[in-house]
């Protein structure tokens, strides 16, 4: 059996992901906590641009780990005032105008998707609250007075997750669109301490639930399937798949899965049988949610689909939804792990975006 403990994280882990990782309870309360007093008085003058008014809908931009955050709070606050979407892509909607809260989030301050959104934005008359560590997204804000809030860079995107995603509440905040989540924030975090040490490669194989699914996924394809407020999480876990174990795998949400997915694993053995489904589900959940979960998962093994269902942990939605979050993030290291790889680099990605770029100026 492949040992998960420090020297395999020594021999592997060269660019300390697993520090980034333990420090999500850290990014969440500093995070926040920077963000909110970055933002103060943003919507009351302290940016001329800004109209006064309240915003009349919400439109976040991001790919990738700067996206997912946006999910994430997003699924905490279901109850928000305007409409909402989330942008992964070149374009605005077109319903997006002077009134919008536009939220640019670019880690890096380079990626071209969401350079073009805020520049859309500009041109639509909005002015846009740019998050990022650095990078032309950055230089836009100083350069046109807008607020902005950047966070520490050094890592990877999907790393820095609890920046960002704080970084968003404290502005859905500020622009009154939402309570404030000072305790909730709090509450989560020291929840994730906690979490630290169990999930940690110090923590024994048997009684280190991240390991232990590790290796359930070691040379299996992965589902993830989330359900309302878990399906970001289904999302994230799904990438964290991809990123850190350089592994395929895939996600899907119900009720819908059970509408047409469910049909794909009836006639191919050969698929099933390689294949592990994981279930999220939230406590609080709207009970037939729940029970079609708790079914669907019944049925999948009866096809022949390994199945394993998670639950989330926590007194609030911000805090159940990062118990899965940080699970996840140590289960995709280890896995990472049993597959010799460094979790941290993405050659294939980084590759892809040269020969874009090269393509861009050809």
């Amino acid at each position: 059996m492949t040992e998960l403990g420090p020297a395999r994280v020594a021999a592997l882990d060269s660019s300390d992901m697993l520090g980034w990782i333990a420090g999500l309870p850290r990014q969440l309360r500093e995070g926040y906590d920077a963000a909110r007093e970055r933002l103060a008085g943003a919507f009351f003058g302290a940016f001329p641009a800004i109209p006064p008014a309240a915003p009349t809908g919400l439109a976040v931009c991001g790919m990738g780990g700067s996206a997912i955050g946006a999910d994430l709070v997003l699924a905490c606050l279901p109850d928000l005032p305007v409409p909402v979407t989330v942008v992964r892509g070149y374009a605005l909607p077109a319903w997006v105008g002077p009134e919008t809260l536009v939220v640019v989030v670019s880690y890096s301050g380079e990626t071209e998707e969401a350079l073009a959104c805020a520049t859309q934005a500009r041109a639509r008359g909005c002015a846009p609250v740019c998050i990022a560590s650095g990078g032309r997204l950055a230089a836009l804000a100083e350069a046109e007075g807008l607020p902005r809030v950047l966070v520490t860079g050094g890592g990877q995107p999907r790393a820095a997750v609890g920046k960002l995603s704080m970084a968003l509440l404290a502005t859905l905040e500020a622009a009154g669109l939402c309570r404030e989540h000072a305790g909730d924030v709090r509450g989560a975090a020291v929840q994730l301490e906690a979490g630290t040490a169990d999930l940690g490669p110090g923590s024994v194989d048997a009684h280190n639930p991240a390991k232990t699914l590790a290796r359930r996924l070691e040379k299996k394809l992965t589902v993830v399937y989330g359900a309302a407020t878990t399906s970001p999480v289904a999302r994230r876990w799904k990438g964290q798949i991809n990123e850190n174990a350089k592994a395929p795998a895939f996600f899907n949400e119900l009720p819908e899965l059970d509408h047409n997915e469910i049909m794909g694993w009836t006639s191919q053995p050969h698929v099933t049988s390689a294949t592990v489904a994981l279930f999220l589900s939230d406590p609080s959940a709207d009970e037939r949610l729940t029970r079609r979960v708790a079914l669907t998962a019944r049925e999948y093994e009866a096809l022949g689909v390994a199945t394993e269902q998670v639950a989330a942990r926590g007194a609030s939605p911000l805090a159940r939804l990062f118990s899965l979050v940080q699970l996840g993030d140590y289960a995709t290291f280890y896995l990472a792990l049993l597959y010799g790889v460094d979790p941290t680099p993405v050659a294939a990605i980084q590759n892809f975006k040269a020969k874009l770029a090269g393509a861009a100026g050809a």
